[in-house]
């Protein structure tokens, strides 16, 4: 029944109120964010600066991505593709000259 007592109690607050706690809602919700970014920032230059200076990021080098597993993959995907490409071509010339 206490389903019921909270059905009553929202049925009963007049549009003024409605608005009041939604706004009341928001305003908590945006100062909850803002400290979740305060902190997450701060967290953020905290362990930035912890880093070694080996393994610090550097925005001017591209990281190496080219593994010998990434060559190996991208070898292929390019095979796949192009045995698609050659039984696409087959399965046309097949349906061209049967008509």
């Amino acid at each position: 029944m206490a389903s019921d007592d909270d059905k009553t109690t929202k049925s009963t607050l007049t549009r003024e109120q409605y608005r009041k706690l939604k706004g009341q809602q928001e305003k908590d919700f945006e100062q909850r964010d803002k400290r979740r970014v305060q902190v997450e920032r701060q967290y953020a230059r905290q362990h930035h600066q912890d880093l070694p200076n080996d393994e610090a990021p550097t925005t001017d080098q591209a990281p190496d991505f080219k593994t010998f597993r990434w060559r190996k993959t991208n070898r292929r995907l390019n095979w796949i593709i192009s045995i698609l490409a050659v039984l696409i071509l087959i399965v046309y010339l097949v349906l061209f000259f049967v008509n």
